[in-house]
């Protein structure tokens, strides 16, 4: 199947980025039937099998996605000792960064999130995908995100050395979409050109890559942008990183909803738990907190992502 391609040599400023074409681009991509032969054919979800280890490779953005997943995990009534999250996390680290941490043997800490806990917390990377994960979560730095060509051929290599560590051979794989940035914060292009860059950027990578199973925070965050949750600081803290409260709450249930729900058979939607907000933090970053009134709105706009990765509900 052929993949329209769009150049981002044409675009770098935002006064020649063709949204109406990148915008047909991504409907068009959504409508085709198949793919092409992917690099790498994607494990899927263990659906059935009544738990999910969790590992997420990435950066802080990683950390703002995961910090509710175990609120909303135990507002569905999940047993804890069925699932395991952890995640690895580097300042700005790269998908190029992960790969020099794979060929240097550098030891690295993995952080216990949610569920029960694994037997060793500090290793190599090799040291720490033997151990029994269902699921491996990668992201590029999110200044990075809305290239494509950024992606490789780092992603592939870390691909490789996934699949020839990890216990669980077929361990699925799966992807966090960056979200973008605050409008104050970067003036080359507004949040939404940047989400679209994103966006395709992503598209490219599932059809040319093969990592099937998509985390859409990206598309939850813009499509919470659209309603009465959006507000001055566009659910960030510091233009960059997700606000305390809705923004870190939406992206955890994006994750939920994306790979627990499948496996356990349920939805988000279903939930009306509000977590508690991070108190230290919460008086550093003004941040609008999860509340009874808005807590729906925030679960639909990580729903209506998982349903549709790659459309933004207006």
């Amino acid at each position: 199947m052929f993949m329209s391609t769009f150049s981002l040599c044409a675009c770098r400023d935002a006064d020649e980025l063709n949204i109406g074409k990148l915008e047909q681009l991504l409907e068009m991509n959504n409508q085709q039937d198949g793919k092409p032969q992917a690099y790498f054919q994607n494990h899927p979800l263990p659906i059935g099998q009544g738990h999910l280890s969790v590992l997420a490779i990435g950066n802080s953005f990683a950390v703002d996605a995961v910090w509710y997943v175990r609120d909303v995990l135990e507002a569905a009534g999940l047993d804890a000792s069925t699932y395991s999250v952890y995640f690895i996390s580097h300042t700005a680290a790269s998908l190029e960064h992960w790969w020099a941490v794979t060929q240097q043997n550098e030891q690295v800490d993995i952080i216990h999130q949610a569920g029960h806990k694994m037997l060793v917390e500090r290793g190599t990377l090799a040291d720490l995908l033997a151990q029994d994960w269902d699921v491996i979560t990668l992201q590029q730095y999110s200044e990075d995100a809305v290239n494509y060509d950024s992606f490789n051929p780092w992603l592939r290599r870390m691909v490789d050395f996934i699949l020839a560590h990890c216990a669980k051979k077929e361990v699925t794989l799966a992807w966090q979409m960056a979200w973008s940035y605050n409008d104050m914060r970067v003036t080359t292009y507004s949040n939404y050109e940047r989400w679209l860059l994103i966006a395709y950027a992503t598209q490219q990578m599932m059809r040319n890559d093969g990592i099937d199973v998509l985390i859409p925070v990206g598309t939850a965050i813009q499509n919470a942008r659209n309603t009465s949750l959006n507000g001055e600081s566009q659910l960030t803290r510091d233009g960059w990183h997700l606000d305390l409260g809705i923004g870190r709450y939406i992206a955890a249930c994006t994750w939920v909803q994306a790979l627990f729900a499948p496996v356990y058979g349920f939805s988000v939607t279903a939930e009306s738990s509000i977590p508690p907000m991070a108190k230290v933090e919460y008086e550093r970053y003004p941040s609008q907190p999860v509340t009874q009134e808005n807590l729906p709105l925030c679960q639909q706009c990580a729903l209506d992502a998982v349903l549709q990765p790659f459309h933004v509900v207006k």
